[in-house]
């Protein structure tokens, strides 16, 4: 399969650029293309380590030169940090802005690649693979009662025939299924399993049984179908839920008294 960039041209073009540019000092590969795993479909993750970032941001022809740029996503990372997600034709590069001093004695929590490192600070840089942590209690619960807070609202728009509005909780919903099934994956296999991102590579980590049970958790428009995917998604949700519980230890909670609601609720658009 072919995407139609040629993301070795583009990161080339994007070296010879940074050599000539005495503020940005390095260069760094990361996501799946530097696991060496990335699907011809795949965005290449770039961080840029730069001395003067705002220049950089206010001088856009670094990036634009690339390919022809469709669309341009600018955003910020979790840490504050400019990034610039940009949609190429048939191709996408997420470049992430990053001061200089950001570079040396830097971790990553998954494989990466340098590019071009001009003040030999790529010899401080270590992976070291995240361990993640099992959830506390207060955020186990928080999860629980986001879920059910999601569902009971998803019926009521159902009832009122709001499949806008169904969707939106539904969105609200599916994230919380998404936690507790890393939750839940980890809880039985270990800390360090490998759950991804968002969801990414499921069918490589994600229980066969767990994937088709989330066959039956999207619709359309439809009430009749909104209705069945809600009980298919409550009903996974909880299953997870019992059985991260158990595992961790936490208090139980009555997910049969929210059912019970749940379904009084759908019950009475039928009147």
């Amino acid at each position: 399969m072919s995407t139609g960039m040629d993301y070795g041209d583009a990161i080339s073009t994007l070296i010879s650029w940074a050599r000539t540019r005495p503020d940005v000092r390095g260069l760094v590969l990361t996501g799946s293309a530097a696991e060496g795993t990335a699907h011809p479909l795949s965005d290449r993750d770039i961080q840029v380590f730069a001395t003067d970032v705002p220049a950089l941001l206010e001088d856009e022809s670094w990036w634009t030169r690339l390919g022809e740029v469709l669309v341009v996503e600018r955003l910020e990372d979790d840490d504050g940090n400019p990034t610039r997600l940009v949609y190429y034709a048939g191709g996408k590069l997420d470049f992430t802005l990053l001061p200089a001093v950001a570079f040396a004695g830097r971790s990553y929590d998954r494989p990466f690649k340098v590019l071009l490192d001009k003040d030999g600070a790529a010899g401080t840089v270590v992976h070291r693979p995240e361990v993640a942590m099992a959830p506390e209690a207060d955020e186990f619960s928080e999860s629980v009662n986001w879920a059910w807070a999601a569902a009971l609202m998803a019926a009521k728009a159902i009832v009122r025939d709001e499949p806008w509005s169904v969707k939106l909780r539904d969105h609200d919903l599916k994230e919380e299924l998404l936690r507790m099934i890393e939750w839940e994956h980890r809880a039985r296999y270990g800390s360090g399993f490998d759950t991804r991102y968002l969801g990414t590579r499921l069918r490589r980590w994600m229980d066969s049984d767990v994937q088709a049970e989330l066959e039956r958790c999207w619709s359309g428009f439809g009430a009749r179908d909104s209705e069945q995917a809600l009980l298919a998604t409550v009903s996974l949700y909880r299953r997870l839920a019992e059985r991260t519980a158990r595992h961790l230890g936490f208090p139980v909670f009555d997910h049969e008294r929210v059912a019970a609601e749940l379904h009084t609720i759908l019950r009475s658009g039928t009147k």
